[in-house]
């Protein structure tokens, strides 16, 4: 039984690591990241960036990063001229995965001996999930150019509650903006 528990507990672990979240960044090396100190949105008068036709998660993505700059020391400006602008891209696509060919080792014990097993299955699972990317883009006032960028890939649930939605969008807001200003020093 014991053994039992504990295999159940790993497999666990295993199935939360493979649903985390995704993280990566780009950045350009030579742009002074010191210099930031205030942000505004990118004009988006061509709907250039964001979520289309969903304006709650829109909001809630943006409210997510608003947060967590002005938490970070970085000054939020409604109007005027800031040091950079702010952008996101959320998409979804469907995607596929597939297994191949599965096996087991099972070894155990009676009173009237020892017994073991091998099984082998052969067939191939097909699933299809639904993989979400929010990437967020920083972009230099004065140069007119896009200096950093975080990206999160996930496996995103389409009939979330708005609890869990806005959970999840500042989970992983906070797991990108981690990553900026980017440490040049590593």
């Amino acid at each position: 039984m014991p053994t039992r528990l504990l295999l159940l507990g790993i497999a666990a672990l295993l199935l939360q690591a493979c649903s985390g979240i995704k993280i990566s960044q780009d950045y350009d090396q030579s742009y002074d990241f010191a210099v930031l100190k205030t942000f505004a949105w990118k004009p988006n008068e061509n709907n250039e960036y964001g979520v289309a036709d969903n304006d709650l998660l829109d909001r809630r993505i943006r409210a997510a990063i608003v947060d967590n700059l002005s938490a970070k020391g970085f000054a939020f400006l409604e109007s005027g001229s800031a040091d950079f602008l702010i952008s996101y891209h959320f998409t979804v696509e469907q995607k596929l995965s597939t297994s191949g060919t599965t096996g087991a080792v099972s070894i155990g014990g009676y009173r009237g001996g020892r017994y073991g097993g091998i099984a082998v299955g052969t067939g191939t699972e097909v699933r299809a999930y639904e993989e979400g990317r929010l990437s967020v883009d920083v972009t230099d006032t004065s140069q007119d150019k896009l200096v950093w960028r975080g990206i999160s890939t996930q496996t995103v649930s389409t009939h979330s509650d708005p609890e869990k939605t806005t959970k999840r969008i500042n989970e992983t807001i906070e797991k990108i903006l981690a990553q900026f200003p980017p440490d040049e020093q590593s």
